[in-house]
């Protein structure tokens, strides 16, 4: 009996290259409060969601308006839309978040909706403090850029009586890098052992496709020994010794049923797909399928053709 062995599995991997360049020093813009001010804190900050460390620094002091004497104060942090702490991309995805303010003189405290935090140590001059910013992780990104707007406000207390406020608001930006995984895509074998005569080899493979950054994608597949990555006559084709012998392919994003989607002339699978996966592509969500024509492999003369088969996917 004669068989047919197709590989496949091949990946593509795209080196990017970053410039990273010294910038000048910003210049200080500061809150009109001068007892109760912050520095750098309002306009837009824009944050990498990859990054381990989150952070808006700033500085901030809280003096009395009639002397140079350090007053404590309080801090309330208010979203300007919306009710929640929270990021939205343009496609209407929303990340839950939360900030923790850290003067620098004082022990850091989770700010919470609709509460005063404090009190925090005030100073006669500006001090070191910083936002930080934690992002709910049980929620994949479906989005490459997310973004909010905020306001913060400080209140001073003489006992229980507001002697002086300052308000401040703030943007952020969170980028988030595209990654796109792909897991699982191992080898096809495909035989004719048992197969009759007028009937197709057929053989499939599932694998895993996730990623983060984006909600979705699309697919082309190409041959290394067929026109739609090399240079055969057929779009896909197994290759002998001497001789080639033509498959088709389909795609499927579900493993549901045995709806498959052909590619075009270029390899293209029509349409895009839903991202089902995170980057751990713990389950597998995608499969390809192979078919030889009976009138194809009938005619075989050798015993053993082989194909490299390239899935490319591309985020959107």
């Amino acid at each position: 009996m004669r068989s047919i062995k197709h590989l496949i599995g091949k990946l593509l991997w795209l080196g990017v290259l970053f410039l990273h360049c010294h910038n000048p020093a910003k210049a200080q813009s500061c809150s009109s409060n001068d007892s109760l001010r912050t520095c750098n804190l309002g306009g837009t900050h824009t944050l990498n969601y990859q990054s381990n460390s989150k952070e808006v620094p700033f500085t901030l002091r809280s003096r009395s308006a009639f002397s140079s004497r350090a007053l404590a104060y309080y801090v309330e942090l208010t979203p300007l839309s919306g009710s929640t702490y929270s990021l939205t991309a343009d496609n209407g995805d929303i990340l839950d978040i939360s900030f923790t303010l850290n003067p620098s003189n004082s022990d850091a405290q989770l700010l919470t909706l609709n509460n005063l935090a404090g009190p925090f140590n005030g100073s006669s001059n500006d001090v070191n403090a910083s936002l930080t910013l934690d992002i709910d992780d049980s929620k994949t990104p479906s989005s490459n850029r997310y973004s909010g707007s905020f306001q913060v406000t400080l209140e001073q207390y003489f006992l229980i009586f507001l002697v002086d406020s300052e308000t401040v608001e703030f943007d952020i930006v969170l980028q988030v890098e595209p990654r796109i995984a792909i897991r699982n895509l191992g080898d096809i074998n495909l035989s004719n052992s048992g197969i009759s005569f007028g009937q197709a080899i057929e053989g499939q493979e599932d694998f895993c496709i996730g990623g983060i950054g984006f909600d979705r994608y699309t697919v082309n597949l190409s041959s290394g020994n067929g026109n739609t990555g090399g240079t055969g006559i057929q779009p896909f084709s197994l290759k002998g010794v001497n001789e080639k012998i033509a498959y088709s392919v389909g795609f499927s994003n579900t493993l549901n049923n045995n709806t498959f989607n052909s590619p075009n002339s270029q390899g293209d699978i029509p349409g895009s797909f839903t991202r089902q996966s995170d980057e751990a592509c713990t389950i597998d969500n995608a499969r390809v399928y192979i078919s030889v024509a009976p009138s194809d492999w009938e005619q075989a003369g050798e015993p053993v053709y082989t194909d490299v088969l390239t899935i490319t996917v591309s985020s959107q």
